[in-house]
């Protein structure tokens, strides 16, 4: 793989933005018949959100190591940043929604 992809901001970025390409792809395939400004309010009533996209972020693992046996170690590193901001705000999430 090309060694300028080599870089923790690219592995942050990919792990970003994947799990929400993965959350549109699902919102497509079940919940086209909404617009998604509704399907998202959906989610968020429902107490859904954060648990679908955090299903969404396993994603990431395949990533994960697809830059590791490529190695690029530096990126696969910031698709590791990217999956505990994740887990982070899963958790930030699910500590004010219990305290509610």
């Amino acid at each position: 793989m090309n060694r300028k992809a080599d870089k923790v901001w690219v592995g942050i970025t990919i792990g970003l933005l994947l799990p929400f390409f993965i959350m549109l792809i699902f919102y497509m395939s079940s919940y086209a018949m909404v617009t998604i400004p509704e399907f998202l309010r959906k989610m968020v009533f429902a107490s859904l959100f954060f648990k679908v996209l955090s299903l969404c972020a396993i994603v990431n693992l395949g990533v994960f190591f697809f830059f590791y046996q490529t190695k690029n170690d530096k990126a696969a590193r910031g698709v590791i940043w990217a999956t505990i901001i994740f887990a982070f705000a899963a958790a930030i999430n699910q500590i004010l929604a219990t305290s509610i």
